[in-house]
């Protein structure tokens, strides 16, 4: 498995940017960087909620709950997308 993340994107279900845990393995969760949903993707949805919630537009729970529940969705789920 050594050298799994150059395949796959930062492999964090809640982003670190939102308080994730860096090496628990629940939190552990692998996204391709190619494909219609790649890891970059995923990247510009965490840096948004992480705007959001430094400037106090978004909680922080939830920012975590809809990014965890679907990212792909996690704007609209806290309003600002």
């Amino acid at each position: 498995m050594q050298g799994w993340h150059r395949a796959l994107g930062r492999p964090h279900l809640v982003p670190l940017e939102l308080g994730g845990a860096p090496r628990d393995p629940k939190n552990l969760w692998p996204e391709p960087r190619y494909g219609n949903k790649p890891a970059g993707s995923k990247d510009s949805v965490e840096n948004k909620l992480k705007v959001a919630v430094c400037t106090g537009t978004v909680k922080l729970a939830a920012a975590r709950n809809a990014i965890a529940t679907n990212w792909t969705t996690a704007l609209s789920k806290v309003g600002i997308g």
